[in-house]
């Protein structure tokens, strides 16, 4: 049995995602810090290559702690990443980046913008050593896409999906997911294809693992272990991801919580077309976007 499920969004569309990220501490409901943030992925299809699409991928309205980054390493952050996108990737028919990032000079471009402005506005050593850092990791190409994907969303969007899960719909895969900052920790697991739409009309990938405490998390009690499920829903219509929900854990053998958990989650928040003009190579082109409506974190983190 063939995977029925092939990446082949609709060209000239846009994806708007609602980006939640919790940390929890010990048996906690309320999450110790918690990071909003919006992706806007936009669609082009190549006329010219079979089964080939660029993304536009593009982050904005970073909360910290459900307020905008007041402290100078919030801001620092927040105007890297407002320098780093939006980024462009081309991709196959299984959403694999074959390419790496296509406008690595539109970024170096907008850092050095963004690196006058922050010397001019926080002088000091470490604002120094930020600007250094990021002048040594942005001038490589290979280096933005491998901190890339070091972010939860990109880890979770670009996780292989789309493959042939023969008659019991089931493989054996890694999940790559970065529960410690700046690392990419692996997780080998079951993925399962849910055998009937959803009654949203989605397919339905869930991705379970169980295993030891890995070496880069620094935790005493080895006889707990960890535990991560990932829940993606993909568009029955082109299968662009729509939902995603990971829970990452650490639990006794018993399944009780030990104490530290990570829920992250992106779900669609709105989706648009585009006018367009058709250019060489390139099926489309955006000219004239459609306007967002603004507030949406207003009234979701009232």
């Amino acid at each position: 049995m063939e995977n029925p499920i092939t990446f082949r969004p609709q060209p000239r569309s846009k994806r708007t995602y609602g980006v939640s990220i919790k940390y929890f501490d010990e048996d906690q409901v309320v999450p110790s810090k918690r990071v909003d943030f919006q992706v806007v992925i936009g669609i082009e299809q190549y006329k010219n290559e079979d089964r080939t699409w660029q993304l536009t991928i593009d982050r904005k309205e970073l909360f910290i702690n459900q307020h905008e980054p007041d402290l100078i390493s919030e801001q620092l952050a927040a105007l890297a990443m407002s320098a780093l996108y939006p980024v462009k990737v081309d991709v196959n028919f299984k959403n694999e980046i074959f390419r790496g990032i296509v406008n690595h000079g539109e970024i170096v471009k907008r850092w050095a913008d963004k690196a006058e402005l922050l010397s001019d506005k926080y002088a000091g050593d470490y604002t120094a050593l930020f600007i250094k850092k990021m002048n040594a990791s942005l001038s490589d190409p290979s280096e933005v896409e491998r901190a890339l994907g070091l972010d939860m969303f990109w880890s979770a969007f670009f996780h292989p999906q789309y493959l042939n899960y023969g008659e019991g719909l089931s493989l054996d895969v890694d999940f790559y997911f970065p529960i410690v900052p700046y690392q990419k920790t692996r997780f080998s697991g079951k993925q399962l294809l849910t055998p009937d739409y959803t009654d949203y009309n989605t397919y339905q990938v869930n991705f379970r693992a169980a295993d030891a405490i890995p070496d880069e998390i620094k935790w005493n009690d080895r006889s707990t272990q960890v535990l991560i499920n990932a829940k993606f829903d993909l568009d029955r219509d082109g299968g662009l991801l729509k939902n995603v929900i990971v829970n990452w854990g650490i639990y006794h053998r018993s399944g009780i919580n030990a104490g530290r958990r990570i829920q992250f989650s992106a779900y669609e928040i709105n989706t648009g077309s585009e006018k367009i003009n058709v250019v060489d190579n390139m099926a489309v082109q955006a000219t004239q976007p459609v306007v967002e409506k603004k507030g949406f974190w207003e009234r979701i983190l009232g």
